[in-house]
């Protein structure tokens, strides 16, 4: 996979590091149903988060922290519109197309 920072568009690249935050800062998932819902730890996504665009852990927490938060924050009801539009002010439309470009990336 070429690296992600020269891959995406800079808009792409900060939708993914907004669902990041999102999910490590914000309410939507619950510690004890995190790992279940993302498929890491908070503490990866948190790793994920700081570096990324770079991938600093193996490929599989990688992508289940990435595509893990933003498939979460698309389609689990959280009910929590209002709180996810103050971190990803462009909405879900914005997260589903970057997780898609990920995807076809092999993310």
């Amino acid at each position: 996979m070429d690296s992600l920072a020269e891959t995406l568009s800079s808009a792409e690249i900060e939708t993914v590091r907004r669902a990041l935050k999102a999910t490590v800062e914000g309410s939507f998932f619950p510690d004890w149903e995190f790992e279940t819902l993302i498929g890491v730890d908070r503490g990866t996504v948190q790793q994920v988060h700081e570096d990324w665009p770079i991938q600093t852990v193996d490929q599989a927490e990688f992508s289940c922290a990435v595509i893990g938060s933003m498939n979460s924050l698309i389609g689990y009801p959280h009910g929590k519109d209002d709180e996810l539009a103050i971190y990803v002010p462009e909405g879900r439309s914005a997260i589903q197309e970057a997780m898609q470009r990920l995807t076809s990336l092999g993310v």
